[in-house]
């Protein structure tokens, strides 16, 4: 079995790799506010390769986008009235479904809501930092389905990162190699119920994933010749009849995974996570919880280095509310008058999400 490794360091190389020359262009659509489009795809439709597109909350939603050329788009993340200190403007920004065709290679899309569908049609494309689910507030929503090599592709999509999402499920064609699967919570949605056979993570004979450290909810696992590692699965199965898997420290809620090999199984999830409680954002309660067994069970975990198990644990951590790796106000305060003698006094907070 031919198998492959990324690096935690990919992620913040392919945000720090922007051109010295490149443009950043503002979007919002809410009424009368002066950015630079309203639209996001007139913003890429006007962009040049390598320009950055940042597109800020909204109660409206910004239709659907077609990428066609090397971008990057980043919205504010989601999720925001919950984690404290986030933005001041909590509304998300929503972009109903993403195609990436034909020129879009290198482009990355961070910190969107994306409720319908991606459709990743070209190579190297990083998908990360987005809640791909939905409606409103929860995991009680459909789960955007990510296709690689759909629609109008007919080829495989090769050097794909998916990490640190919030929903979504993955379904590959074609023979693509190096898609990189990690740090996200990945779902059927609800309305399947537990038990369905519906595929979360698909993909053919052909093609090869490197899928850790994600929280998988409902749903089958169907791939061939692909590694899996310091993953939880939570009512969710294998595809008995798929062959060439390499499963190492995985938890599962039943014995999805086994027993050999470092993998857990049978494991309570109540003794695993946080849960929902008070205080605690939707996203947040996968967090470990004190004593939880996924703690120092990774692949590779020593004492003096523990790996944890789930999308909170490895190289490229799970980042509540989707928050882009960059500098965010959270608090501003202005004073309601000024003068010659007394300016306007301006106080804001600001603080920046981890890379």
């Amino acid at each position: 079995m031919k198998l492959f490794q990324f690096t935690g360091s990919i992620l913040l190389c392919i945000i720090v790799s922007v051109p010295a020359t490149a443009k950043i262009w503002r979007v919002n659509n809410n009424p009368g506010i002066d950015a630079d489009f309203t639209s996001v795809q007139a913003a890429h439709n006007a962009a040049e390769g390598g320009d950055t597109i940042h597109v800020e909350g909204s109660a409206s939603r910004y239709g659907r986008l077609t990428i066609s050329k090397r971008v990057y788009i980043i919205g504010p993340g989601y999720y925001l009235d919950q984690v404290p200190n986030t933005q001041v403007n909590m509304f998300s920004a929503v972009i109903e479904a993403i195609d990436f065709n034909t020129g879009a290679e290198n482009s990355v899309v961070m910190g969107i809501e994306c409720p319908s569908d991606v459709n990743i049609n070209c190579h190297k494309i990083t998908l990360m930092r987005n809640r791909l689910m939905a409606g409103g507030i929860g995991e009680e929503r459909p789960s955007t389905p990510i296709r690689i090599g759909y629609g109008a592709g007919t080829e495989p999509a090769n050097d794909i990162i998916i990490s640190q999402n919030y929903g979504g499920n993955i379904l590959v064609l074609y023979g693509s190699t190096r898609i990189l699967i990690s740090n996200n919570y990945l779902t059927r949605s609800t309305n399947e119920g537990d038990a369905t056979t519906f595929d979360v993570i698909g993909a053919p004979s052909s093609a090869i994933l490197i899928v850790k450290n994600n929280v998988l909810r409902r749903g089958r696992l169907t791939t061939y010749n692909s590694s899996y590692s310091n993953n939880i699965m939570i009512n969710g199965s294998v595809n008995n009849t798929t062959t060439g898997n390499l499963f190492l420290n995985n938890i599962g809620s039943e014995a999805q995974f086994g027993t050999a090999n470092g993998n857990q199984s049978n494991v309570s999830m109540a003794n695993v996570f946080v849960g929902r409680q008070t205080g605690v954002s939707w996203d947040g309660e996968y967090m470990l919880r004190a004593g939880s067994p996924a703690i120092g069970a990774g692949e590779g975990s020593t004492p003096q280095n523990p790996i944890d198990c789930g999308m909170f644990g490895g190289l490229t951590k799970y980042v509540l509310a989707g928050q882009p790796p960059m500098p965010a106000i959270y608090s501003l305060e202005v004073s309601p008058v000024g003068s010659l003698n007394e300016p306007v006094k301006v106080k804001a907070k600001v603080k920046s999400a981890g890379k």
